[in-house]
């Protein structure tokens, strides 16, 4: 994807952010640099106050992201990636509050480097500082400038990269350049890691001072890059020493390591950043972008998430009820494994039944009787025609009308279990269903070819339907999935509640019903009933999932 103008974003969060679970839209606060002249070092690695005296460059940064040339002209900077909420103002999706896009990790790069120049310049550190210092402080921008005016030796210090960014009083000096191979002041150079004498033009010191054979450090590079992305926390091999190592020294000891280097850093980058994620797909190396650290965006490669948490996307639930519901499920999954088995006695004439198919109208191959899977109730009562509609989906506390007032610790573990195990084998039926229909739409294909093949007159393009209503019913059932976990964290005989299981039921009504019609055999298929009713099921799911996130309040 090029890189543009339009396409920029800047990244900047507080420590709000640093939850990583907050639900709160908006705890992703903006932050900006003051514009002005870059700040000067005093001695002792001491900061001058930007605003004194006139800056030793030639350009200044000004607000709106423009650079100043002495002759008074400015020319306009693209906003960078670097950590906060001003990043998507020109994001492709102008309708999409999330400003959410897809980039390649050759752009994000590119931006990241853009932001360490940035940050390069208006502390007067080198770049690979820049580097550590953005890492240390999780790419806060706004933070690290802050707290570097107030004590910049402090947070060089922390971070590691002290002697590189200032000349410390009371470190011992080495009689080679720091940073370059050894001059000819010594003829040779002994070596506290192999523990040899080495010629000193095959010696490299950091800057910290610290000098070792350029075998051992080549050895020590490569064994810090086996450890894969943590590399970038390695410090300098003297014991004691916590200079990190940077991309600098990789490059001048073994440049061909510098691009896995390199890689490491930027996954340190997208890791830490509160507004973007790599694909969870395998193999992918795409990054989802958002501007308020909330979204689902779907990859290039097929594969849809939330950018927030990394799951499938699952709406209407937040990111931290969904981690206490598999909490729970991780603790309790196996009691409710165990009596909810894979298969079901039929209500009437008690054979065992095995669910081969999405949709949960069920009948029973040895006595004809139609019941639901849920709740193995007449598949009668389920219809519009009996006011019922899909009344399996409320939690009724069976039995409670004699006890009640049954407060013992056992009655009201018994209650608890048995509503949880009401919404757990209701999240468990849809998402089985969710990996059947899932199963199906790689079988659509075939499908598509079979029914244009009975109809000469269909071209390719009308049998799109059939794909349509299979991609249709996957969001379905992943949405009723994950409203089954949001209604158990709901207050019980709430009015939102009840307004809340009110379209739930009627979702189930619908999705059903798209079901059995997708499922029906070919020659049996009514196309445009089919049509229909995908839209319809699509302009309703829309609807609850917007109901849900304004806070479930009729105008």
């Amino acid at each position: 994807m090029a890189s543009s103008d339009s396409d920029s974003y800047e990244f900047e969060y507080s420590d709000d952010d640093d939850d990583m679970m907050d639900d709160d839209p908006m705890s992703t606060s903006q932050t900006s640099i003051k514009s002005g002249s870059s700040p000067r070092r005093s001695q002792r690695g001491k900061v001058a106050n930007p605003n004194a005296g006139e800056p030793s460059s030639t350009t200044t940064p000004t607000a709106g992201g423009e650079k100043r040339s002495a002759d008074g002209s400015s020319k306009k900077k693209k906003s960078r990636v670097s950590g906060g909420s001003n990043f998507s103002d020109a994001s492709p999706h102008k309708s999409d509050p999330n400003g959410l896009r897809l980039v390649d990790a050759a752009e994000m790069a590119s931006e990241l480097n853009e932001v360490l120049e940035e940050v390069s310049q208006l502390l007067n550190i080198p770049i690979e500082a820049a580097n550590v210092l953005m890492r240390h402080y999780k790419f806060n921008k706004e933070k690290l400038i802050e707290q570097f005016y107030e004590d910049s030796e402090k947070v060089t210090g922390a971070a590691g990269v002290s002697h590189r960014c200032f000349e410390c009083p009371g470190q011992p000096s080495t009689p080679a350049t720091k940073g370059k191979k050894q001059s000819k002041k010594k003829s040779t150079h002994y070596c506290q890691t192999c523990m040899e004498d080495v010629p000193v033009a095959e010696t490299y010191a950091m800057s910290c001072g610290h000098s070792f054979c350029v075998d051992c450090w080549g050895g020590f590079l490569e064994n810090a890059l086996m450890d894969g992305p943590r590399c970038v926390y390695q410090k300098c091999p003297e014991f004691g020493c916590n200079e990190l190592v940077t991309e600098k020294e990789v490059a001048n000891i073994n440049v061909s390591l510098l691009p896995k280097f390199q890689s490491y850093q930027l996954k340190s980058f997208v890791d830490l950043n509160k507004l973007a994620r790599w694909c969870p797909a395998p193999d992918c190396t795409k990054i989802g972008i958002t501007k308020s650290g909330y979204g689902d965006i779907k990859c290039t490669c097929g594969k849809s998430f939330c950018i927030r948490c990394g799951r499938e996307p699952h709406a209407p639930v937040g990111c931290a009820v969904l981690e206490r519901w598999e909490d729970k499920n991780a603790n309790e999954s196996e009691t409710a494994n165990w009596i909810l088995a894979n298969t079901k006695k039929c209500p009437k004439c008690f054979t065992r039944i095995e669910k081969n198919q999405g949709c949960n109208h069920m009948t029973c191959q040895q006595c004809k009787y139609d019941f639901c899977w849920v709740c193995l109730k007449p598949w009668s009562e389920h219809g519009s025609e009996t006011g019922g509609y899909y009344k399996c989906n409320r939690f009724s506390e069976e039995g409670d009308e004699e006890g009640e007032g049954d407060q013992s610790d056992q009655a009201k573990a018994k209650r608890e279990l048995n509503k949880y195990l009401h919404y757990y084998q209701r999240y468990h039926a849809h998402d089985k269903a969710q990996e059947f229909a899932e199963k199906s739409l790689l079988e659509t294909e075939t499908r598509m070819t079979n029914l244009q093949d009975d109809n000469s007159k269909m071209s390719y393009i009308d049998v799109q339907f059939l794909k349509a209503a299979n991609e249709q019913l996957i969001e379905c059932r992943r949405v009723l999935k994950f409203t089954y976990c949001h209604a158990y964290y709901m207050v019980d005989k709430s009015i939102q509640k009840n307004q809340f299981e009110n379209h739930q039921e009627m979702l189930e009504k619908f999705t059903e019903k798209l079901s059995e019609l997708s499922e029906q055999p070919l020659d049996k298929m009514d196309r445009t009933s089919v049509i229909n009713h995908t839209r319809v099921v699509q302009k309703f799911v829309h609807g609850v999932l917007e109901y849900v996130e304004m806070g479930m309040e009729d105008e």
